[in-house]
């Protein structure tokens, strides 16, 4: 059994490359910029205060797929068991994997990476590679029973996404949720991080912090600026379609062109700082402004935000 036309993006950030491979196979109309902002994804920052790469990953991601809904994208957790888990309950939890699949659903896989389920056989479930054969982050296929393929590392997670139905003019909401959501992130990180980790204003602190402390994890730091990097340049698109379209969107035209000019310009120096060649001091002084390039972007956002609360507060 094999999903039809399910394919998985070749984004660093894989998590949001499952959930743009779930909309496109239902048909649901979204560019990529606004998935990665409706979903929130695009304003996370996670850092680990060594620098580890794993920032990406380790940080309580549901309220991004809350935010998915938004869209027309409904997520629920089937279910997670280690690699070394008893056989009882790797093949129940297989069972439901593929019973989620035989109903219609779109599975995900989370390992090292997230990675959509394209459908199974009879030695185990088929896995997309969205980099590729090269990636040891990504195996082809995940035999039952043995799940040799993930045999160490973290526990596996399976999820399944469904088409919900989403309520007609919904961008608005769908945007400044998103936008709420994001400058929670900033503000008050601790309610998503674990120990060790920092989101938001924090991150960059754990960032400089691991950078001036000599920790210059040259796997971490370049997986970090290549998947932070990612989010922002997403960020900068959806915000310069809004600044170029002919139509009133959620947040006026010059609104918009001062968050995509801010966005593209942290994208590039997070894409700097991810640069292997790059002396650690060089990485520094890019991390440090973008830190400052993002800290403006999240005071326009907090004005939007405090403006519209007016805004509807006056018109009661």
């Amino acid at each position: 059994m094999r999903t039809a036309d399910l394919q998985q993006p070749p984004y660093d950030t894989s998590l949001m490359g499952v959930a743009k491979g779930a909309l496109d196979h239902y048909g649901i109309d979204c560019t990529p910029g606004k998935a990665f902002v409706a979903s929130g994804h695009a304003f996370v920052l996670n850092v680990h205060e060594e620098l580890c790469p794993s920032g990406p990953y380790v940080w309580h991601y549901q309220r991004c797929f809350e935010l998915l809904r938004n869209l027309g994208l409904d997520f629920e957790p089937i279910g997670m068991a280690l690699p070394n888990a008893a056989a009882s309950e790797k093949t129940a939890l297989e069972a439901k994997v593929r019973g989620a699949l035989d109903a219609g659903a779109v599975c995900s896989l989370r390992n090292l990476d997230h990675q959509l389920v394209l459908g199974y056989d009879d030695a185990g479930f088929l896995l997309a590679q969205p980099w590729g054969d090269a990636a040891d982050t990504t195996p082809a296929r995940l035999s039952y029973g043995s799940w040799r393929e993930c045999s160490v590392g973290p526990p596996l997670a399976f999820y399944q996404f469904t088409q919900c139905k989403a309520a007609l003019g919904l961008e608005e909401r769908a945007i400044f949720d998103a936008l709420d959501f994001g400058l929670e992130l900033w503000r008050h990180p601790g309610h998503y991080a674990d120990e060790r980790y920092g989101l938001g204003a924090k991150a960059y602190a754990n960032w400089i912090a691991a950078l001036d402390a000599g920790c210059d994890d040259e796997h971490g730091n370049w997986r970090n600026g290549l998947v932070w990097g990612e989010c922002r340049e997403h960020a900068g698109d959806y915000f310069q379609d809004l600044a170029a379209a002919d139509f009133p969107g959620p947040i006026d035209q010059e609104q918009a062109r001062h968050l995509a000019i801010g966005y593209r310009s942290v994208a590039r120096l997070l894409y700097r700082a991810a640069d292997k060649t790059a002396a650690a001091t060089a990485k520094r002084g890019f991390v440090a402004e973008a830190r400052d390039l993002e800290t403006d972007c999240m005071e326009r956002i907090a004005d939007l935000l405090a403006r519209r609360t007016g805004a509807d507060a006056g018109a009661h």
